[in-house]
């Protein structure tokens, strides 16, 4: 005869266990993700090679480069030529690769569900995909940052200064230039290097936490609005930990639409959906959480000896049991506009920087 005691609980299996991973905004994801919307540079017919080009090859795209046009003041026969000079250019694509092996017969007798535990485990795999793709992306916003930008002066004129720092290439804010009207002058900046447009700004964790508390105080029918001054909707600003604020307020990239992007790479046996000895090849019906992007998904089932896995004894549960494994493959190109000269000609992406003073 069996008695009640306390370890009849340990049979009761939970699908409210807790998950000790922590998760947040991963706003350069995000950020770079939203700008792929409006990339309007390149040609319908080479992003559908971007979905499924092989490695060895390069997709190119064309780009009338900017022209020096000869206008005179005199008619004549001689008239100017003004030829323009063609480029190509191409993309780099990158891999993020992981996974994960699940072992149902280990939950048999075990107080976690076992479909609880994989979902969760597909969500912290995903959450490190995630933090990963953004390492990438943070990095090719520093290579494509602008390393010229004038008006600093005339955009200095109200509280605060703007200024850019030809050192670091860092458009660098003091605290008086971070009030209410410092999108506005940001955007009149970029309008004056004749990059006017819709922006998105990236910054470090609670880099506008001070912005973002003066545009839920002020709207229309308040004393002031701050919407007129340009201040940036809610969904165009964003917070990244892989962004690092320093000593400062905030650190990060103001962006236009579409001058980064990425789109998705789908190899030949993810696209065609492979199938060979319970082995299947296919492509995520969704977005990756966390990524943004769908992936290349590989999974096998193997019959296993799993009982390594138990080091309390034998689980005779685990003797002659099997596994279930999964691959998760983003590949993706990262996009970016046409710039002839980086080095010396304004882009549309800018690296800012909120000082403390």
């Amino acid at each position: 005869m069996a008695y009640i005691n306390a370890s009849l609980w340990n049979d009761i299996q939970s699908s409210d266990a807790t998950n000790e991973k922590r998760f947040a905004q991963l706003g350069i994801v995000d950020l770079v993700k939203d700008s792929t919307a409006f990339v309007d540079y390149i040609p319908p017919s080479a992003k559908a090679q971007l979905a499924s080009v092989s490695s060895l090859r390069n997709v190119k795209i064309p780009v009338l480069k900017d022209q020096t046009v000869t206008v005179n003041s005199s008619p004549s026969f001689t008239i100017p030529s003004n030829l323009p000079d063609s480029d190509v250019y191409s993309f780099t694509a990158y891999d993020v690769f992981s996974g994960f092996r699940h072992y149902p017969a280990s939950y048999a007798n075990n107080m976690v569900d076992s479909d609880w535990a994989r979902a969760n485990v597909m969500k912290n795999v995903a959450y490190a995909m995630g933090n990963s793709i953004e390492t990438i992306l943070a990095a090719r916003l520093e290579d494509r940052k602008t390393q010229a930008l004038s008006y600093t002066t005339q955009v200095s004129q109200g509280d605060g200064t703007f200024t850019f720092d030809a050192g670091t290439d860092t458009l660098k804010i003091n605290k008086a230039a971070q009030k209410e009207t410092m999108f506005y002058n940001l955007q009149e900046l970029m309008a004056a290097n004749e990059l006017g447009g819709q922006y998105r700004l990236g910054t470090s964790r609670a880099g506008l936490a001070v912005q973002k508390a003066e545009a839920l105080k002020y709207g229309a029918g308040n004393s002031k609005d701050l919407a007129a001054l340009g201040f940036l909707p809610m969904d165009r600003l964003y917070e990244s930990g892989n962004v690092s604020a320093s000593t400062d307020i905030f650190n990060g990239w103001l962006v236009r639409d579409g001058a980064i992007g990425m789109f998705e790479n789908f190899p030949f046996d993810f696209v065609n959906g492979t199938e060979i000895a319970g082995k299947k090849w296919s492509i995520s019906d969704m977005e990756i959480p966390f990524t943004r992007l769908r992936a290349n998904i590989y999974t096998n089932k193997e019959a296993t000896d799993a009982t390594a896995l138990i080091t309390s004894g034998t689980d005779s549960n685990l003797q002659l049991s099997h596994f279930e494994e999964m691959a998760i493959w983003t590949r993706f190109y990262v996009v970016y506009r046409y710039n002839s000269a980086i080095g010396t000609r304004p882009n549309d992406i800018v690296k800012v920087s909120g000082l403390t003073t």
